[in-house]
């Protein structure tokens, strides 16, 4: 009796131990997406897209090609391949990204291979028809018929503009009570200067009247000269 207790009492925090080393073992592979990033089907941009993640976000790192330049990770259901440079890992209270760092960080190295890699992950992909294209791609080589996924736009950003102002028209100011409008003043006429006459020409005269009928001429009284 006292040996099962011992047994069952010893086991406990042999449990506890394996769950702790677990645990932090999967904490110890996290890491942290330093921006927007592609999830892909293969270690190269060529393959196609999985899923997009944001920045910020936390993948577990499956492991990781041996010259540490793609890294297979999960992120939430879905699981692929993101480059490295993208990815930063926290190590001994640091963070660091893995690219160039990966064999400070000890992450696992694991290897690619498209069939095994693809039927356990991407069955339910439009694209798992055509693995046998793929079978013969390598990097920096793409498939005969290879297009590259067409990238979804991302929506533009729309910032509210604030409402104008309502344009006010003042209507015309009331004439005081009482007041009349003025009439328009006349024109104002400017009198010319008389002319001046240039030297030595004498102005005309006035023409003389002509005598009536039956009046001696001025100057002439009485009867004939003699």
């Amino acid at each position: 009796m006292s040996h099962m207790m011992f047994s069952r009492l010893y086991a406990i925090p042999v449990l506890t131990l394996s769950a702790l080393m677990f645990t932090s073992a999967a904490l110890a592979q996290e890491a942290v997406a330093i921006k927007d990033v592609n999830v892909r089907a293969g270690p190269d941009r060529g393959y196609p897209l999985v899923v997009w993640i944001p920045g910020g976000s936390t993948v577990y790192v499956n492991g990781c090609q041996s010259d540490y330049r793609w890294c297979d990770v999960t992120a939430g259901a879905d699981r692929g391949w993101v480059y490295a440079k993208n990815l930063q890992y926290t190590y001994q209270g640091q963070p660091m990204t893995i690219y160039g760092n990966g064999q400070t960080l000890a992450l696992p190295i694991i290897s690619f291979i498209l069939g095994s890699y693809w039927n356990d992950n991407y069955r339910n992909r439009p694209w798992y028809r055509n693995q046998n294209q793929w079978n013969g791609f390598r990097p920096g080589n793409r498939p005969p018929g290879y297009r590259p996924p067409v990238q979804p736009p991302r929506p533009p950003i729309v910032r509210p503009q604030p409402p104008r102002p309502p344009i006010q028209i003042q209507p015309p100011r009331p004439r005081p009570p009482g007041t009349t409008p003025q009439p328009p003043r006349p024109p104002v006429q400017i009198q010319q200067p008389p002319r001046q006459m240039p030297p030595g020409v004498v102005a005309p005269s006035r023409p003389q009247p002509m005598p009536r009928p039956g009046n001696p001429p001025p100057g002439r009284v009485g009867g004939a000269e003699g």
